[in-house]
């Protein structure tokens, strides 16, 4: 199985700019490829907000099945 050949110059997955290969960031849309930002795509901040979320939603539905009982 091989893979589909890459494209000489990248395209921006939302608008379909052609987008130079050192650039951070869409021309047109300003979408930010995701390599721009490093290995760490979500962030350790991003990653405390997400699981600080998860825990709220948890507790809302947990007191909503408590007041039904």
């Amino acid at each position: 199985m091989t893979a589909a050949p890459q494209p000489a110059t990248p395209i921006c997955a939302v608008c379909g700019t052609a987008v130079a290969a050192d650039a951070d960031k869409c021309p047109s849309c300003g979408l930010t490829k995701p390599g721009a930002r490093g290995s760490q795509v979500l962030g350790r901040q991003g990653l405390w907000l997400l699981a600080a979320m998860f825990l709220v939603v948890y507790l809302v539905v947990l007191g909503i099945v408590a007041l039904a009982r």
